[in-house]
Protein backbone atom coordinates (compact mmCIF):
# COMPACT_ATOMS: atom_id res chain seq x y z
CA UNK A 1 0.00 0.00 0.00
CA UNK A 2 1.04 3.60 -0.50
CA UNK A 3 2.47 5.68 2.33
CA UNK A 4 0.19 8.54 1.25
CA UNK A 5 -2.28 9.62 3.92
CA UNK A 6 -5.54 7.62 3.98
CA UNK A 7 -9.02 8.71 4.99
CA UNK A 8 -9.88 8.38 8.69
CA UNK A 9 -12.17 5.63 9.98
CA UNK A 10 -15.89 6.35 9.90
CA UNK A 11 -17.18 7.73 13.17
CA UNK A 12 -20.94 8.02 12.53
CA UNK A 13 -22.77 6.27 15.39
CA UNK A 14 -25.63 5.29 13.11
CA UNK A 15 -23.23 2.94 11.40
CA UNK A 16 -23.39 0.63 14.43
CA UNK A 17 -27.17 0.35 14.12
CA UNK A 18 -26.82 -0.86 10.56
CA UNK A 19 -24.50 -3.75 11.46
CA UNK A 20 -27.27 -5.95 12.86
CA UNK A 21 -29.43 -5.47 9.78
CA UNK A 22 -26.55 -6.24 7.51
CA UNK A 23 -25.78 -9.42 9.43
CA UNK A 24 -29.39 -10.62 9.05
CA UNK A 25 -29.14 -10.19 5.30
CA UNK A 26 -25.71 -11.82 5.01
CA UNK A 27 -26.94 -15.38 4.41
CA UNK A 28 -29.41 -14.32 1.74
CA UNK A 29 -26.78 -12.18 0.04
CA UNK A 30 -24.35 -15.10 -0.02
CA UNK A 31 -26.91 -17.36 -1.69
CA UNK A 32 -27.74 -14.76 -4.33
CA UNK A 33 -24.07 -14.13 -5.01
CA UNK A 34 -23.40 -17.85 -5.53
CA UNK A 35 -26.26 -18.13 -8.05
CA UNK A 36 -25.54 -15.23 -10.31
CA UNK A 37 -22.17 -16.39 -11.73
CA UNK A 38 -19.47 -13.79 -12.26
CA UNK A 39 -19.51 -10.82 -9.94
CA UNK A 40 -19.67 -7.24 -11.17
CA UNK A 41 -15.98 -6.91 -10.26
CA UNK A 42 -15.03 -9.90 -12.42
CA UNK A 43 -17.15 -8.67 -15.32
CA UNK A 44 -15.59 -5.20 -15.12
CA UNK A 45 -12.08 -6.68 -15.00
CA UNK A 46 -12.86 -8.83 -18.05
CA UNK A 47 -13.98 -5.73 -19.92
CA UNK A 48 -10.86 -3.77 -18.94
CA UNK A 49 -8.49 -6.67 -19.63
CA UNK A 50 -9.84 -6.76 -23.17
CA UNK A 51 -8.53 -3.18 -23.41
CA UNK A 52 -5.09 -4.20 -22.14
CA UNK A 53 -5.38 -3.53 -18.40
CA UNK A 54 -3.55 -5.70 -15.86
CA UNK A 55 -4.80 -6.26 -12.33
CA UNK A 56 -2.37 -8.62 -10.62
CA UNK A 57 1.22 -8.25 -9.55
CA UNK A 58 2.15 -11.29 -11.64
CA UNK A 59 0.75 -9.60 -14.76
CA UNK A 60 2.50 -6.29 -14.07
CA UNK A 61 5.97 -7.40 -13.01
CA UNK A 62 8.00 -9.16 -15.71
CA UNK A 63 9.42 -12.49 -14.61
CA UNK A 64 13.15 -12.30 -13.91
CA UNK A 65 14.95 -14.71 -16.21
CA UNK A 66 18.38 -14.53 -14.63
CA UNK A 67 20.46 -13.02 -11.84
CA UNK A 68 19.64 -9.41 -11.14
CA UNK A 69 22.44 -6.98 -10.45
CA UNK A 70 21.48 -5.24 -7.27
CA UNK A 71 23.64 -3.11 -5.05
CA UNK A 72 21.09 -1.75 -2.62
CA UNK A 73 23.07 -3.07 0.34
CA UNK A 74 26.16 -1.16 -0.77
CA UNK A 75 24.09 1.99 -1.30
CA UNK A 76 22.62 1.61 2.19
CA UNK A 77 26.08 1.06 3.70
CA UNK A 78 27.45 4.24 2.15
CA UNK A 79 24.31 6.20 3.00
CA UNK A 80 24.49 5.18 6.65
CA UNK A 81 28.18 6.05 6.79
CA UNK A 82 27.62 9.51 5.36
CA UNK A 83 24.47 10.00 7.41
CA UNK A 84 26.32 9.43 10.65
CA UNK A 85 28.90 12.04 9.66
CA UNK A 86 26.72 14.88 8.38
CA UNK A 87 26.02 17.94 10.51
CA UNK A 88 24.39 20.91 8.81
CA UNK A 89 24.18 19.63 5.23
CA UNK A 90 20.39 19.40 5.26
CA UNK A 91 20.09 23.13 6.06
CA UNK A 92 22.16 24.40 3.11
CA UNK A 93 19.96 26.32 0.67
CA UNK A 94 21.79 25.48 -2.54
CA UNK A 95 19.23 27.59 -4.40
CA UNK A 96 17.29 30.59 -3.08
CA UNK A 97 14.62 32.51 -5.01
CA UNK A 98 15.00 36.18 -4.10
CA UNK A 99 12.53 38.20 -6.14
CA UNK A 100 10.88 38.41 -9.55
CA UNK A 101 12.99 36.12 -11.73
CA UNK A 102 16.14 36.54 -9.62
CA UNK A 103 17.80 33.81 -7.55
CA UNK A 104 21.00 33.14 -5.66
CA UNK A 105 23.16 30.05 -5.27
CA UNK A 106 24.75 29.23 -1.93
CA UNK A 107 28.23 29.04 -3.47
CA UNK A 108 28.03 32.75 -4.37
CA UNK A 109 27.89 33.83 -0.73
CA UNK A 110 31.08 34.74 1.12
CA UNK A 111 29.71 33.25 4.34
CA UNK A 112 27.74 30.04 4.51
CA UNK A 113 26.12 31.22 7.74
CA UNK A 114 24.72 27.95 9.09
CA UNK A 115 24.59 26.31 12.49
CA UNK A 116 25.39 22.69 13.23
CA UNK A 117 23.88 20.77 16.13
CA UNK A 118 26.38 19.27 18.56
CA UNK A 119 26.38 17.84 22.03
CA UNK A 120 28.60 18.96 24.88
CA UNK A 121 31.54 21.13 23.89
CA UNK A 122 32.11 22.02 20.21
CA UNK A 123 35.39 21.48 18.41
CA UNK A 124 36.18 25.12 18.97
CA UNK A 125 35.59 24.95 22.70
CA UNK A 126 32.19 26.61 22.55
CA UNK A 127 30.01 25.12 25.32
CA UNK A 128 26.82 25.20 23.29
CA UNK A 129 24.49 22.78 21.54
CA UNK A 130 24.86 24.80 18.33
CA UNK A 131 28.01 26.01 16.62
CA UNK A 132 28.66 28.18 13.55
CA UNK A 133 29.08 26.20 10.36
CA UNK A 134 31.01 28.00 7.63
CA UNK A 135 32.84 27.19 4.41
CA UNK A 136 35.92 25.91 6.20
CA UNK A 137 33.73 23.52 8.22
CA UNK A 138 32.08 22.20 5.08
CA UNK A 139 35.49 21.83 3.42
CA UNK A 140 36.78 19.84 6.40
CA UNK A 141 33.72 17.57 6.38
CA UNK A 142 33.97 16.89 2.64
CA UNK A 143 37.71 16.25 2.92
CA UNK A 144 37.15 13.78 5.75
CA UNK A 145 34.68 11.83 3.60
CA UNK A 146 36.65 12.11 0.36
CA UNK A 147 37.29 8.35 0.10
CA UNK A 148 33.66 7.51 0.84
CA UNK A 149 32.43 10.03 -1.75
CA UNK A 150 34.72 8.42 -4.31
CA UNK A 151 33.06 5.09 -3.52
CA UNK A 152 29.68 6.74 -4.01
CA UNK A 153 30.70 8.04 -7.44
CA UNK A 154 31.90 4.59 -8.48
CA UNK A 155 28.70 2.95 -7.22
CA UNK A 156 26.30 5.35 -8.92
CA UNK A 157 27.90 5.46 -12.36
CA UNK A 158 26.00 2.31 -13.44
CA UNK A 159 22.49 2.69 -12.00
CA UNK A 160 20.49 -0.27 -10.71
CA UNK A 161 17.09 0.07 -12.34
CA UNK A 162 15.33 -2.44 -10.09
CA UNK A 163 15.34 -2.58 -6.29
CA UNK A 164 15.49 -6.37 -6.38
CA UNK A 165 12.31 -6.62 -4.32
CA UNK A 166 10.22 -9.75 -4.92
CA UNK A 167 6.87 -8.07 -5.54
CA UNK A 168 4.96 -11.34 -5.92
CA UNK A 169 6.21 -12.96 -2.71
CA UNK A 170 5.89 -9.66 -0.82
CA UNK A 171 9.20 -10.23 0.95
CA UNK A 172 10.49 -7.38 3.17
CA UNK A 173 11.06 -4.40 0.91
CA UNK A 174 14.60 -3.00 0.77
CA UNK A 175 14.09 0.46 2.21
CA UNK A 176 16.90 2.82 1.31
CA UNK A 177 14.97 6.10 1.31
CA UNK A 178 16.83 7.74 4.21
CA UNK A 179 20.19 6.57 2.88
CA UNK A 180 19.40 8.00 -0.55
CA UNK A 181 18.66 11.34 1.09
CA UNK A 182 22.01 11.27 2.88
CA UNK A 183 23.85 10.54 -0.37
CA UNK A 184 22.00 13.29 -2.20
CA UNK A 185 22.71 15.84 0.54
CA UNK A 186 26.41 15.04 0.52
CA UNK A 187 26.72 15.18 -3.27
CA UNK A 188 24.82 18.49 -3.40
CA UNK A 189 27.01 19.90 -0.63
CA UNK A 190 30.19 18.71 -2.34
CA UNK A 191 28.98 20.33 -5.57
CA UNK A 192 28.29 23.63 -3.78
CA UNK A 193 31.70 23.59 -2.08
CA UNK A 194 33.52 22.90 -5.36
CA UNK A 195 31.69 25.81 -7.02
CA UNK A 196 32.59 28.11 -4.13
CA UNK A 197 36.23 27.07 -4.44
CA UNK A 198 36.16 27.66 -8.23
CA UNK A 199 36.69 23.99 -9.12
CA UNK A 200 34.12 23.50 -11.91
CA UNK A 201 35.33 20.04 -12.98
CA UNK A 202 34.82 18.66 -9.47
CA UNK A 203 31.49 20.46 -9.19
CA UNK A 204 30.23 18.91 -12.44
CA UNK A 205 31.46 15.46 -11.35
CA UNK A 206 29.46 15.68 -8.10
CA UNK A 207 26.40 16.96 -10.00
CA UNK A 208 26.67 14.14 -12.55
CA UNK A 209 26.77 11.62 -9.69
CA UNK A 210 23.66 13.24 -8.25
CA UNK A 211 21.94 12.78 -11.62
CA UNK A 212 23.16 9.17 -11.72
CA UNK A 213 21.50 8.63 -8.37
CA UNK A 214 18.22 10.01 -9.74
CA UNK A 215 18.43 7.39 -12.49
CA UNK A 216 18.52 4.57 -9.93
CA UNK A 217 15.40 2.45 -9.49
CA UNK A 218 13.42 3.94 -12.34
CA UNK A 219 11.72 0.53 -12.50
CA UNK A 220 10.69 0.63 -8.84
CA UNK A 221 6.98 -0.18 -8.90
CA UNK A 222 6.13 1.61 -5.65
CA UNK A 223 4.71 5.13 -5.45
CA UNK A 224 6.90 6.05 -2.49
CA UNK A 225 9.98 4.92 -4.43
CA UNK A 226 9.12 7.19 -7.36
CA UNK A 227 8.38 10.12 -5.06
CA UNK A 228 11.81 9.70 -3.48
CA UNK A 229 13.24 10.00 -6.99
CA UNK A 230 11.23 13.21 -7.50
CA UNK A 231 12.61 14.63 -4.23
CA UNK A 232 16.19 13.85 -5.27
CA UNK A 233 15.37 15.36 -8.66
CA UNK A 234 14.38 18.64 -7.04
CA UNK A 235 17.72 18.82 -5.25
CA UNK A 236 19.55 17.95 -8.47
CA UNK A 237 17.69 20.66 -10.40
CA UNK A 238 18.74 23.25 -7.81
CA UNK A 239 22.36 22.16 -8.07
CA UNK A 240 22.18 22.26 -11.86
CA UNK A 241 21.00 25.87 -11.81
CA UNK A 242 23.78 26.75 -9.36
CA UNK A 243 26.42 25.03 -11.50
CA UNK A 244 25.30 26.90 -14.62
CA UNK A 245 26.10 30.20 -12.89
CA UNK A 246 29.77 29.29 -12.48
CA UNK A 247 31.99 31.33 -14.87
CA UNK A 248 34.37 28.50 -15.78
CA UNK A 249 31.93 25.73 -16.71
CA UNK A 250 32.49 24.64 -20.32
CA UNK A 251 30.04 23.97 -23.09
CA UNK A 252 31.08 20.32 -23.16
CA UNK A 253 30.26 19.96 -19.48
CA UNK A 254 26.86 21.60 -19.99
CA UNK A 255 26.20 19.31 -22.96
CA UNK A 256 26.83 16.29 -20.74
CA UNK A 257 24.41 17.59 -18.14
CA UNK A 258 21.79 18.31 -20.81
CA UNK A 259 22.03 14.78 -22.21
CA UNK A 260 21.64 13.38 -18.71
CA UNK A 261 18.53 15.46 -17.98
CA UNK A 262 16.91 14.46 -21.26
CA UNK A 263 16.78 10.88 -20.00
CA UNK A 264 15.50 11.56 -16.46
CA UNK A 265 11.75 11.42 -17.10
CA UNK A 266 9.79 10.23 -14.06
CA UNK A 267 6.06 10.63 -14.66
CA UNK A 268 5.58 7.46 -16.77
CA UNK A 269 7.19 5.48 -13.94
CA UNK A 270 4.70 7.03 -11.52
CA UNK A 271 1.85 5.86 -13.75
CA UNK A 272 3.27 2.31 -13.63
CA UNK A 273 3.57 2.57 -9.84
CA UNK A 274 -0.11 3.54 -9.66
CA UNK A 275 -0.98 0.32 -11.50
CA UNK A 276 1.07 -1.64 -8.98
CA UNK A 277 -0.67 0.15 -6.11
CA UNK A 278 -4.00 -0.98 -7.53
CA UNK A 279 -2.74 -4.57 -7.86
CA UNK A 280 -1.46 -4.58 -4.28
CA UNK A 281 -4.77 -3.35 -2.88
CA UNK A 282 -6.55 -5.88 -5.09
CA UNK A 283 -4.51 -8.61 -3.44
CA UNK A 284 -5.60 -7.32 -0.02
CA UNK A 285 -9.24 -7.33 -1.14
CA UNK A 286 -8.89 -11.01 -2.03
CA UNK A 287 -7.30 -11.87 1.31
CA UNK A 288 -9.86 -10.01 3.40
CA UNK A 289 -12.86 -11.21 1.40
CA UNK A 290 -11.69 -14.81 1.86
CA UNK A 291 -11.25 -14.31 5.60
CA UNK A 292 -7.44 -14.66 5.57
CA UNK A 293 -7.18 -11.15 7.00
CA UNK A 294 -9.60 -9.00 8.98
CA UNK A 295 -10.46 -5.51 7.82
CA UNK A 296 -9.40 -4.03 11.16
CA UNK A 297 -6.06 -5.88 11.15
CA UNK A 298 -5.34 -4.86 7.57
CA UNK A 299 -5.59 -1.17 8.37
CA UNK A 300 -4.39 -1.37 11.96
CA UNK A 301 -7.44 0.42 13.32
CA UNK A 302 -10.93 -0.25 14.65
CA UNK A 303 -13.50 0.04 11.88
CA UNK A 304 -16.63 0.12 14.02
CA UNK A 305 -15.37 1.86 17.13
CA UNK A 306 -16.84 -0.78 19.43
CA UNK A 307 -13.97 -3.17 20.04
CA UNK A 308 -13.20 -6.63 18.64
CA UNK A 309 -16.79 -7.91 18.60
CA UNK A 310 -18.05 -4.89 16.69
CA UNK A 311 -15.13 -5.12 14.30
CA UNK A 312 -15.85 -8.79 13.59
CA UNK A 313 -19.51 -8.02 13.05
CA UNK A 314 -18.70 -5.17 10.71
CA UNK A 315 -16.25 -7.40 8.85
CA UNK A 316 -18.92 -10.08 8.33
CA UNK A 317 -21.40 -7.49 7.12
CA UNK A 318 -18.82 -6.00 4.77
CA UNK A 319 -17.99 -9.39 3.23
CA UNK A 320 -21.65 -10.19 2.74
CA UNK A 321 -22.98 -6.90 1.42
CA UNK A 322 -20.28 -4.33 0.95
CA UNK A 323 -17.16 -6.02 -0.43
CA UNK A 324 -18.16 -6.25 -4.07
CA UNK A 325 -19.35 -2.66 -4.37
CA UNK A 326 -16.33 -1.51 -2.36
CA UNK A 327 -13.84 -3.23 -4.63
CA UNK A 328 -15.59 -2.09 -7.81
CA UNK A 329 -15.63 1.51 -6.59
CA UNK A 330 -11.92 1.34 -5.73
CA UNK A 331 -10.99 -0.19 -9.09
CA UNK A 332 -12.98 2.36 -11.09
CA UNK A 333 -11.54 5.28 -9.14
CA UNK A 334 -7.99 4.02 -9.58
CA UNK A 335 -8.63 3.43 -13.29
CA UNK A 336 -9.55 7.10 -13.58
CA UNK A 337 -6.34 8.14 -11.82
CA UNK A 338 -4.22 5.86 -13.99
CA UNK A 339 -5.89 6.99 -17.21
CA UNK A 340 -5.33 10.64 -16.30
CA UNK A 341 -1.67 9.98 -15.47
CA UNK A 342 -1.16 8.18 -18.76
CA UNK A 343 -2.76 11.07 -20.57
CA UNK A 344 -0.51 13.53 -18.76
CA UNK A 345 2.58 11.46 -19.62
CA UNK A 346 1.49 11.07 -23.25
CA UNK A 347 0.42 14.66 -23.98
CA UNK A 348 2.74 16.32 -21.44
CA UNK A 349 -0.10 18.68 -20.62
CA UNK A 350 -1.52 19.44 -17.18
CA UNK A 351 -4.34 21.36 -18.89
CA UNK A 352 -5.42 18.25 -20.80
CA UNK A 353 -5.33 15.90 -17.78
CA UNK A 354 -6.64 18.23 -15.08
CA UNK A 355 -10.35 17.98 -16.04
CA UNK A 356 -10.12 14.18 -15.95
CA UNK A 357 -8.48 14.22 -12.51
CA UNK A 358 -11.04 16.70 -11.20
CA UNK A 359 -13.96 14.66 -12.56
CA UNK A 360 -12.54 11.48 -11.09
CA UNK A 361 -12.18 13.11 -7.68
CA UNK A 362 -15.89 13.92 -7.60
CA UNK A 363 -16.55 10.17 -7.20
CA UNK A 364 -15.15 10.35 -3.67
CA UNK A 365 -18.31 12.15 -2.55
CA UNK A 366 -20.14 8.80 -2.41
CA UNK A 367 -17.95 7.78 0.53
CA UNK A 368 -19.78 10.32 2.68
CA UNK A 369 -23.22 8.89 1.84
CA UNK A 370 -25.12 5.94 3.31
CA UNK A 371 -24.06 3.84 0.34
CA UNK A 372 -20.49 4.58 1.18
CA UNK A 373 -20.70 3.43 4.80
CA UNK A 374 -19.91 -0.15 3.83
CA UNK A 375 -17.10 0.78 1.45
CA UNK A 376 -14.66 0.17 4.28
CA UNK A 377 -11.61 -0.44 2.12
CA UNK A 378 -12.21 2.67 0.04
CA UNK A 379 -12.98 4.77 3.14
CA UNK A 380 -9.92 3.59 5.06
CA UNK A 381 -7.45 2.87 2.31
CA UNK A 382 -8.23 5.29 -0.51
CA UNK A 383 -5.12 7.42 -0.74
CA UNK A 384 -5.11 10.97 -2.06
CA UNK A 385 -2.60 10.99 -4.88
CA UNK A 386 -3.27 14.58 -5.98
CA UNK A 387 -0.17 15.95 -4.26
CA UNK A 388 2.04 13.21 -5.69
CA UNK A 389 0.80 13.89 -9.23
CA UNK A 390 1.24 17.65 -8.82
CA UNK A 391 4.79 17.24 -7.46
CA UNK A 392 5.80 14.95 -10.32
CA UNK A 393 4.27 17.29 -12.89
CA UNK A 394 6.19 20.23 -11.41
CA UNK A 395 9.38 18.21 -11.61
CA UNK A 396 8.83 17.47 -15.29
CA UNK A 397 8.19 21.16 -16.04
CA UNK A 398 11.39 22.22 -14.26
CA UNK A 399 13.31 19.47 -16.04
CA UNK A 400 12.20 20.84 -19.43
CA UNK A 401 13.12 24.39 -18.36
CA UNK A 402 16.55 23.13 -17.30
CA UNK A 403 17.14 21.36 -20.63
CA UNK A 404 16.18 24.52 -22.53
CA UNK A 405 18.36 26.76 -20.32
CA UNK A 406 21.37 24.45 -20.73
CA UNK A 407 20.97 24.60 -24.52
CA UNK A 408 20.63 28.41 -24.43
CA UNK A 409 23.82 28.72 -22.37
CA UNK A 410 25.68 26.36 -24.72
CA UNK A 411 24.60 28.57 -27.65
CA UNK A 412 25.91 31.62 -25.82
CA UNK A 413 29.23 30.00 -25.01
CA UNK A 414 29.75 28.80 -28.58
CA UNK A 415 28.40 31.77 -30.53
CA UNK A 416 28.76 34.62 -28.04
CA UNK A 417 25.06 35.39 -27.65
CA UNK A 418 21.79 33.70 -26.63
CA UNK A 419 19.56 32.49 -29.48
CA UNK A 420 16.85 34.74 -30.86
CA UNK A 421 14.29 31.93 -30.45
CA UNK A 422 14.30 28.42 -29.04
CA UNK A 423 13.81 27.11 -32.57
CA UNK A 424 17.32 28.36 -33.33
CA UNK A 425 18.65 25.67 -30.98
CA UNK A 426 17.33 22.83 -33.14
CA UNK A 427 19.08 20.61 -34.18
CA UNK A 428 22.57 21.77 -33.17
CA UNK A 429 21.81 22.09 -29.46
CA UNK A 430 18.43 20.38 -29.03
CA UNK A 431 16.63 17.52 -30.79
CA UNK A 432 13.37 19.48 -30.34
CA UNK A 433 12.15 22.52 -28.42
CA UNK A 434 11.24 21.50 -24.83
CA UNK A 435 7.57 21.42 -23.86
CA UNK A 436 5.69 23.32 -21.17
CA UNK A 437 4.00 20.53 -19.19
CA UNK A 438 1.35 22.99 -18.08
CA UNK A 439 -0.41 23.18 -21.45
CA UNK A 440 1.55 20.90 -23.78
CA UNK A 441 2.79 23.81 -25.88
CA UNK A 442 6.40 24.86 -26.35
CA UNK A 443 8.14 26.67 -23.51
CA UNK A 444 7.97 30.46 -23.77
CA UNK A 445 11.16 32.39 -24.52
CA UNK A 446 12.10 36.00 -25.19
CA UNK A 447 15.44 37.56 -26.05
CA UNK A 448 15.60 40.88 -24.19
CA UNK A 449 17.02 44.14 -25.49
CA UNK A 450 19.91 44.05 -22.99
CA UNK A 451 21.12 40.68 -24.30
CA UNK A 452 19.57 38.61 -21.49
CA UNK A 453 16.69 36.21 -22.02
CA UNK A 454 13.45 35.24 -20.30
CA UNK A 455 12.46 31.58 -20.30
CA UNK A 456 9.23 30.50 -18.65
CA UNK A 457 6.29 28.15 -18.15
CA UNK A 458 2.82 29.56 -17.74
CA UNK A 459 2.37 27.82 -14.37
CA UNK A 460 -0.50 25.95 -12.77
CA UNK A 461 -3.04 28.75 -13.33
CA UNK A 462 -2.60 28.06 -17.07
CA UNK A 463 -2.37 31.81 -17.69
CA UNK A 464 0.55 33.28 -19.60
CA UNK A 465 1.68 36.42 -17.75
CA UNK A 466 4.51 37.14 -20.18
CA UNK A 467 7.30 35.79 -17.99
CA UNK A 468 6.25 37.56 -14.80
CA UNK A 469 7.96 35.66 -11.98
CA UNK A 470 6.56 37.74 -9.14
CA UNK A 471 4.61 36.09 -6.31
CA UNK A 472 1.05 35.14 -7.19
CA UNK A 473 0.38 35.23 -3.44
CA UNK A 474 2.72 35.55 -0.45
CA UNK A 475 5.15 32.72 -1.28
CA UNK A 476 5.74 30.14 1.43
CA UNK A 477 9.02 28.78 0.05
CA UNK A 478 12.22 30.51 -1.02
CA UNK A 479 13.77 27.36 -2.48
CA UNK A 480 11.53 26.91 -5.50
CA UNK A 481 10.35 28.75 -8.59
CA UNK A 482 6.68 27.88 -8.14
CA UNK A 483 3.99 29.90 -6.34
CA UNK A 484 4.67 32.70 -8.86
CA UNK A 485 2.55 34.14 -11.66
CA UNK A 486 4.71 32.39 -14.24
CA UNK A 487 7.36 29.77 -13.57
CA UNK A 488 10.44 31.65 -14.74
CA UNK A 489 13.96 30.32 -15.18
CA UNK A 490 15.72 32.79 -12.87
CA UNK A 491 18.77 34.87 -13.60
CA UNK A 492 21.55 35.07 -11.03
CA UNK A 493 21.53 37.94 -8.54
CA UNK A 494 24.22 40.54 -9.34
Amino acid sequence: MSDVEAKPAPSNRKFHLLVAAFLLAAVLAGVLSARRGKSSVELWKDEMRAKGEKFTIAELVPKRTGPVTNRVEELVRLGKLLGSSSRALSTIEHFRYLTNGVAEAAWMRSKLGLSAATSGTTGRGIPSSMEPYEWEDLAADVMAMETTLAEVHALLVLPDRDTGWDYQQRTPMPKCFVEKRHLAQWLAAANTLALHERQPAQAVAHLTALGDMLAWHDEDFTIIGQMIRVAIGGMTLHSTWATMQAPDVTEAQLAGLQTQWQGLVILPALARAMEFERAGIGQLFTQVRSGQESVATTFGTSIAGGGNLADRAAGVAWRALGAEADELFYLRFMQGQIDALRKLARLRSWAAAQPDLAANSTQLAVLDTWQGKLMLFSRLGMANFSKAIQTAMRYETRRELTIAALAVERHRLRLGRPPATLNDLVPAFLPAVPVDWMDGKLLRYRLNADGTFTLWSIGEDLKDDGGDGSDAAPATRTTDIWERRDVVWPRAAP
